[in-house]
């Protein structure tokens, strides 16, 4: 049986469905919706959309179309109920592999992926649909930088969050698949003022300086 709770992100009236079982938004997720910078008209695209979170966020925006595409189904059947019932701009909800997904460039591509690699002393673990929203079994870094290439059109941006740890890592991928940081912004503990989390805007097919807005505390 499925266990719905009713939610919000980030503002009260973008309301969305959450089960409770699943992977559910977290503070990457409000971090993400609030750093994205969508554009009139623009058409969008979410790798790893889960439920469906950043999705109900964007959509009080005056853009054109809202794609999510999920590899997960159980994740999808609660992404496509949000769209029905929260989403008023034409969207649409894709089960698939992004690296089989298939479409028209976007402008926009948006990503709160999993941030942690698989164990590699026991890659055949199984993991509960929770854990695959946080472990790079279904997608690595460099498979969605590499998809987001692939889909983005020149000069569009690709936004997403990460781990600060991985630093090198995703500036390496950036740079291999013609990305460009325009915008970063890092979110800190209040309480161990460590940096937990980062959130970047790249640009494909750019040579842009890189803009480091002021921290955020979480």
């Amino acid at each position: 049986m499925k266990e719905y709770t009713l939610d919000y992100i980030v503002d009260p009236n973008c309301k969305l469905y959450q089960d409770k079982n699943m992977f559910r938004m977290n503070i990457d997720t409000k971090l993400l919706a609030q750093f994205i910078k969508v554009k009139k008209d623009d058409n969008i695209l979410d790798i790893g959309t889960n439920n469906g979170a950043l999705l109900v966020y964007l959509d009080q925006f005056d853009i054109h179309s809202l794609t999510g595409v999920e590899i997960l189904p159980e994740a999808c059947q609660i992404a496509q109920k949000n769209a029905d019932t929260f989403i008023k701009h034409p969207c649409s909800i894709v089960c698939s592999d992004i690296k089989e997904f298939q479409s028209d460039l976007f402008d926009v591509i948006i990503s709160n992926p999993p941030f942690f690699p698989i164990n590699e002393t026991n890659p055949n673990t199984v993991l509960d649909n929770r854990q695959l929203g946080r472990i790079e079994k279904n997608l690595t870094l460099n498979e969605l930088v590499e998809q987001a290439n692939r889909l983005l059109k020149s000069k569009g941006r690709f936004y997403f969050v990460h781990r600060c740890d991985r630093l090198n890592e995703i500036t390496q991928c950036l740079h291999k698949y013609n990305f460009s940081v325009k915008t970063l912004q890092i979110a800190y503990h209040t309480q161990s003022q460590e940096a937990k989390s980062i959130c970047i805007e790249a640009i494909k097919d750019a040579n842009c300086k890189c803009c480091i807005l002021p921290p955020k505390w979480i």
